[in-house]
């Protein structure tokens, strides 16, 4: 927990570009903004405290008086009603400080622009469900059997039936590229090849770049301590890659409940973002730093949360907007980040996606766990060579290797057939009752990419994906991971950070999501996207006011009059009506969610490849094969099947609205203490939905 210091009126800070500016930004990078002097001979006065032995120099000036900020603390300036939100290293069981990001320190507005207020005080706040934690997934979901696995696709010619690719064990994978490789076929061009080839029964080479043993015998604190300490050219045991999650984070935080909830036991570490101000350009509280630091709230989630508040410097409208400029540069910051901060190394996954775009469990998990879809974004595959052989290097080092950049500064190297992969979302608003196509998914995102040490380390690939792929010169040995000014995720970084106009040089982290963003275009390419990859859970808010809060922040948040009676009214009508939040009101399609038969059991999955080509073929003679596929197109988040009460409103949208919320009927004082089977049969029924049947209340009543 964080110690609160309160800077009295005799002790007053003057705050210097609070919301962020381009001075700020460039001289120290998301970091406490300067205190100024009131008088020009104000000499900075260090504070030195000594415990145990340990002094640490931690310097601030201010107006009038002087004063001493110890580390982990939140400095209170009651004139301004800004906060300074710093943490101290959390190093976690492998090495990895969760903390990287927060030991400079952020300014922010106060909750309800009060400094003195609690999270739990605020106005929107709204609580966590009773004994939150993370959702044991089924043994099935967790290790899937990849040697029979399968992964469904869009089939852009008949919505109703995917596609389907067999999947494979990633020790099998491995050995069949030896074989391959052996016999020295013609190398496959994957950024050229079709729809049908790409998920066709055939072998689709892949080269995972390891060379080393099976390290199934080292156990994880062992393995992963010397994986994050390893030199970015060496290539870790694919069979034990992680999987990152990096979003964006407004102070939704019942989303926020279930995706932690949902993913943890999937995810190795989450990257969440937020700044001190809205894309709109509103100031706001860093609300999840905060949390994290001040409550126990994801106490149970905090061995894998990164939080990484920064400051939005841009301030420039690009034709749309000055909110979208804010967006693409929040996208391309959390990715870069999120990299360092979790210590990629070749061949890990990280997704990135909005907080409300959430994947489903088992197919993330058969996406770490398998082999046998990585050519589907990295193509060929292959990995760094050692900067200690001769002939290894690096075009960010020596100019002569010709790697060129395109108009907008990214290095034209072919490393991937695409830059990332899609998860087709089916798109709701305001709760799984009401979808815009009921037939076919609508939005292509969160995405998938596998991190890749050359582009990161300026290395030319051995092996091509484009016909056309040049660049093969080598030059004379050199180690730049000696060099303590190379930067080993330079690849990965754009050199231009203030401005949303292209006129730097490197990796544009927002196009991950934009190359999948436009469903015609993806249809007309016929580009692979995983079929029901996701739920887009859009404007998934309990109340009102939480509705209004979420447009003035959101990048579209013209799209409503200031007047907010007016504002709630329109949103109320397009609920009522089903209709998209934003601009036309285009209506959507109504959905009858589908919970499972047992609580205990949950869904009936069967992902065997042989089952769903068998589904393809024959979709319309087995009601076995039409319920597999409705499970899937009906399924909702495991947290919230589970926990029916606490996302009523996720259900049924009258909840929130017409019918009081659970917190809303439990008084406050127990809202951290209440057993649901402990209350009244009348309030079970008030904050029960009625798509609960009497046998599943009964089974969820008995394990809450």
């Amino acid at each position: 927990m964080s110690e609160v210091i309160d800077v009295r009126e005799d002790e007053e800070l003057l705050l210097d570009n609070v919301d962020g500016g381009k001075e700020s930004y460039l001289e120290k990078e998301y970091s406490t903004p300067k205190l100024k002097s009131h008088k020009k001979n104000k000499n900075l006065i260090i504070g030195v405290i000594a415990t145990f032995g340990i002094v640490i120099f931690l310097p601030f000036i201010f107006r009038k008086n002087n004063t001493t900020v110890k580390e982990n603390k939140l400095i209170i300036d009651d004139k301004t009603g800004y906060v300074l939100t710093k943490g101290e290293p959390r190093i976690d069981k492998y090495g990895i400080d969760l903390n990287v990001n927060i030991l400079k320190g952020l300014y922010s507005m106060g909750f309800d622009g009060n400094p003195h207020k609690k999270i739990e005080d605020w106005t929107l706040y709204t609580p966590p469900c009773p004994n939150l934690r993370p959702i044991n997934h089924a043994d099935a979901v967790i290790n899937p059997q990849c040697e029979s696995s399968s992964l469904q696709f869009l089939d852009y010619k008949n919505y109703k039936v995917p596609v389907s690719l067999k999947l494979n064990d990633i020790s099998s994978q491995m050995k069949k590229f030896k074989k391959w490789k052996k016999s020295n076929k013609e190398t496959p061009y994957y950024a050229e090849k079709g729809f049908n080839e790409l998920l066709n029964e055939d072998y689709h080479p892949f080269d995972y770049g390891y060379e080393g043993e099976d390290t199934k015998d080292t156990d994880d604190v062992a393995y992963y301590s010397d994986l994050i300490n390893s030199r970015m050219d060496e290539v870790p045991d694919p069979r034990r890659r992680r999987l990152f999650s990096f979003i964006l984070f407004n102070s939704e935080f019942d989303l926020l409940d279930v995706y932690l909830s949902e993913f943890y036991e999937i995810i190795d570490y989450f990257v969440i973002y937020e700044s001190n101000s809205t894309f709109s350009g509103q100031s706001k509280p860093l609300y999840f730093t905060r949390t994290l630091l001040e409550t126990d709230r994801y106490d149970k989630y905090k061995d894998k949360l990164i939080p990484l508040p920064m400051e939005i410097i841009v301030n420039e409208n690009n034709g749309r907007g000055f909110a979208m400029p804010r967006e693409h540069l929040a996208r391309r910051k959390v990715i870069e980040m999120g990299l360092r901060s979790v210590h990629a190394r070749h061949g890990d996954i990280f997704m990135h996606g909005d907080l409300d775009e959430m994947p489903k469990a088992h197919i993330i998990s058969r996406l770490k766990k398998c082999g046998g879809w990585e050519h589907l974004q990295m193509g060929i595959g292959g990995g760094p060579k050692s900067f200690k052989e001769k002939n290894v290097d690096s075009y960010f080092v020596n100019q002569k290797l010709g790697a060129t950049v395109t108009n907008s500064g990214e290095y034209d190297v072919d490393y991937h057939s695409k830059l990332s992969l899609g998860l087709l979302s089916w798109s709701f608003e305001y709760s799984f009752n009401i979808v815009e196509d009921k037939n076919v998914g609508t939005v292509p995102h969160p995405n998938i990419v596998i991190f890749d040490a050359r582009r990161s380390l300026g290395q030319l690939p051995e092996l091509k994906n484009h016909l056309n792929s040049k660049l093969e010169r080598r030059m004379e040995n050199y180690d730049p991971l000696l060099d303590p000014n190379f930067d080993p995720y330079q690849g990965y970084t754009y050199t231009v950070q203030y401005t949303d106009k292209k006129i730097g040089k490197g990796f544009l982290g927002e196009r991950v999501r934009f190359v999948t963003s436009n469903f015609e275009l993806m249809k007309n390419q016929t580009r692979p996207l995983l079929w029901g990859g996701s739920w887009h859970m859009s404007s998934f808010l309990p109340t009102i006011d939480l509705f209004l809060n979420k447009i003035k922040s959101y990048s579209h948040h013209t799209s409503y009059a200031d007047d907010d009676e007016k504002a709630k009214k329109n949103i109320i009508s397009r609920i009522k009506n089903h209709q998209y939040i934003f601009g036309k009101k285009k209506h959507y399609d109504d959905n009858i969610p589908e919970l499972p038969t047992s609580y205990s059991d949950g869904y009936d999955y069967n992902f065997d490849y042989s089952f769903w080509k068998e589904i393809s073929q024959n979709y319309d003679k087995k009601e076995e094969y039409k319920k597999q596929v409705e499970i899937i197109k009906h399924e909702i988040p495991t947290q919230v099947w589970k926990n029916p009460i606490c996302y009523s409103y996720m259900l049924d949208r009258e909840y929130g609205f017409e019918k009081k919320l659970w917190w809303q009927v439990v008084p406050k004082e127990q809202w951290k203490t209440v057993h649901f089977d402990e209350l009244s049969s009348d309030e079970i029924k008030e904050i029960t939905p009625k798509i609960i049947s009497k046998s599943f209340k009964s089974q969820m009543l008995k394990n809450a």
